[in-house]
């Protein structure tokens, strides 16, 4: 039998990492809250990396959504190759990063800062550069973090994000969700991905398709497979797939879709029907309280849904196992991606 991977071991660590996390950050998100009410930015300004851009892409489905305010990604060269003084004045600018350490990306913040910003560190070592040069730091708390391929600090950003759209918006039946998450973490941990990890095993290319919240989630479920597994996966919103990418689903091309009770999921399951229909091998997961039963070739079951925000930490959580093995199976080692480190700091 195949010994865990390192990566599988830390993504198993999530769940208790989030309870403790949603308790020790409440009054540094709660303060937070309370300045941004005050100082009412204007927009907000998302600064990240590799699979911290994909939880600043989630922040920006959040913010967009729950709290109306207009989300952008910054694109750090601006500031570090063409040394563009961006007019940031009363904005929230957001940067994420598990180890703090990119140069560019705490060049961002420092600028951002300068200029008048609300900055906020969103980061795994709380004594990184990163976490120095902004005015707020959130910590993940997700503990040391070996494996090159980030998982619980992925993970553990989904969930800081989430729960300060709670507490900014006082709403109780998110903060009761949360309180339930790690739970349900948990039994995502158990859900059966054999059929998923077939599928992917012999194959060269794969999509990877969800829309709204999940997006974002399927952009690292994308990236995961690209950097452990050397499996060519790109990720597209559903609304995005008429636009050019249905031209290559043929005869068993592997896709697979992620879905939320939301109103999304209409939409997803009319793809992932249309997608089998021209026969490709479609691989649709979604929480099990979902009535579904012909819309895919194969299908995961998820825990029930909790809340529509959190049902894509359910799924990545449930993802992270699957992909370590997939590494395996495919006779590679996911903690150590062939030309991989990591820390990687970008000039």
């Amino acid at each position: 039998m195949t010994p865990m991977s390192i990566m599988e071991q830390e993504a198993r660590q999530a769940p208790k990492i989030i309870a403790n996390q949603l308790q020790a950050n409440y009054a540094i998100l709660t303060d937070l809250c309370r300045r941004l009410k005050k100082s009412e930015p204007g927009f907000a300004v998302t600064v990240a990396r590799g699979s911290s851009d994909h939880a600043a892409n989630f922040a920006k489905y959040l913010f967009e959504s729950q709290l109306n305010l207009v989300t952008a990604s910054a694109a750090p060269s601006v500031t570090t190759l063409y040394k563009s003084q961006l007019k940031l004045k009363n904005s929230l600018v957001m940067g994420f990063s598990q180890s703090g350490q990119s140069p560019d990306v705490c060049e961002m913040m420092e600028m951002a800062r300068k200029q008048g910003a609300i900055t906020v560190a969103m980061v795994n070592h709380e004594n990184s550069p990163l976490a120095q040069a902004a005015e707020y730091v959130i910590p993940l708390l997700a503990g040391e973090e070996v494996a090159v391929a980030a998982t619980k600090s992925y993970l553990a950003s989904l969930a800081g994000i989430v729960n300060l759209v709670a507490i900014y918006k006082e709403d109780a039946a998110l903060k009761v969700a949360l309180a339930q998450l790690p739970e349900l973490l948990e039994q995502a941990l158990s859900c059966d991905w054999t059929p998923a990890l077939e599928a992917l095993k012999p194959v060269s290319d794969s999509l990877i398709v969800a829309r709204g919240y999940g997006f974002p989630i399927a952009q690292e479920a994308a990236l995961k497979l690209k950097e452990t597994c050397a499996l060519h996966a790109e990720a597209f919103s559903s609304a995005e797939i008429m636009h050019g990418p249905l031209a290559l689903i043929g005869a068993n091309f592997p896709v697979m879709l992620f879905a939320q009770e939301d109103e999304s999921l209409p939409g997803i399951l009319e793809l992932s029907h249309s997608m089998t229909e021209l026969g490709g091998h479609t691989i649709l997961a979604l929480p099990k309280n979902i009535e579904c039963t012909t819309a895919s070739k194969v299908l995961i079951d998820l825990p029930p849904s909790l809340h529509p925000l959190l049902d894509p930490l359910m799924t990545i959580q449930a993802f992270y196992p699957m992909a370590a093995k997939l590494s395996q199976a495919r006779g590679l080692n996911p903690d150590h991606p062939q030309n991989l480190s990591k820390v990687t700091k970008t000039l």
